[in-house]
């Protein structure tokens, strides 16, 4: 299927190609102490106590943007980056930019819509993005731990006309737990197990992610993210298999499906400083549906198990004195 022009191969091969012209532009044009920059790099760890400040002189953007403890970075809370490349000091940041994405995961149609973006921390200890709540009740030595926290949105057949029949999934609050781990100051690792407490699909999700920091080099940051989830029989029955009665509504042959790792995949975010406390945050993603979420009729047959999303976000960032 096609949207706006566009099929999903068509979309999936503009978006290799550009990564990989952009990626070559930049190394072959960045001078030697961007590359030392990749090597040394100066950000946060996801938890624990704030570094000491380095001996050496930092790299020099212009008043807005230094200023020791005032210092701002970027941000982009795709697969759970959260805390990755923000200084301690941020508490609230908000933003907004177009998205494009397919209109249920495992669907070939895409659509562009407007994706609101907020991440909030409270001293290291509470973390809220766009992939839910943590609170890291317990930590030591860069590693934390707690309960986490997700709302998922609904899946509506409305949404798609490969969903008619099928029914329709609900709203679902997750509720589970969280472990966050980070080394050398520029790989992070998370690993979340949550269920569905309330209405929607009331199943068990698993999703692990490591993110790397690549370089930071004057206002230009970039990371990379690698993920995987593994879902339980009552998620992937709700969202995947197809009854008999559903068979009968839609025309899509029964399929009962079973749980098992739902996709591979990962992530590349960048973050410009535009101004005082404003970033540009250009981002996009790829996930490779597999096992029986990839052998459902509607990924199959109506869908693509190839999924890319692609978008940014203009943010502004505030900071709070909590004392």
């Amino acid at each position: 299927m096609r949207f706006n022009g566009f099929s999903a191969k068509r979309i999936r091969g503009l978006f290799l190609s550009a990564l990989t012209l952009a990626a070559a532009g930049f190394f072959a044009s960045a001078p030697a102490s961007a590359q030392q920059s990749a090597d040394e790099p100066r950000i946060d760890p996801i938890f624990g106590q704030k570094r000491k400040k380095e001996s050496a002189p930092e790299m020099i953007n212009d008043d807005e943007f230094d200023g020791g403890e005032r210092r701002w970075s970027p941000l982009r809370g795709v697969v759970s980056v959260l805390t990755f490349i923000t200084p301690d000091t941020t508490n609230l940041s908000v933003g907004v930019g177009p998205v494009v994405q397919p209109d249920y995961i495992g669907s070939d149609d895409y659509e562009i819509e407007a994706d609101p973006q907020v991440f909030a921390r409270f001293r290291n200890f509470v973390f809220f993005d766009d992939d839910g709540g943590d609170v890291a009740l317990f930590g030591f030595s860069g590693f934390s731990f707690g309960p986490s926290f997700r709302i998922v949105g609904d899946r509506r057949e409305e949404e798609n006309s490969a969903l008619e029949g099928v029914g329709d999934v609900g709203l679902t609050f997750e509720a589970g737990a969280f472990a966050a781990t980070t080394f050398l100051d520029r790989f992070s690792f998370r690993f979340k197990v949550r269920r569905g407490v309330a209405s929607g699909h009331r199943g068990l999700i698993v999703d692990a992610s490591s993110t790397a920091v690549l370089l930071r080099y004057n206002r230009f940051s970039m990371s990379v993210t690698g993920q995987t989830s593994w879902i339980g029989n009552r998620y992937v029955d709700t969202y995947y298999s197809i009854t008999p009665d559903q068979s009968a509504a839609s025309g899509l042959p029964t399929f009962e499906a079973e749980r098992g790792f739902r996709d591979f995949g990962g992530s590349v975010n960048g973050y410009i400083n535009i101004a005082k406390r404003w970033s540009l945050n250009p981002y996009v993603s790829y996930r490779y549906l597999v096992g029986d979420v990839a052998d459902s009729p509607l990924v199959a047959i109506e869908g693509d198990r190839n999924q890319v999303i692609a978008g940014f976000h203009l943010m502004r960032e505030f900071q709070f004195n909590m004392y």
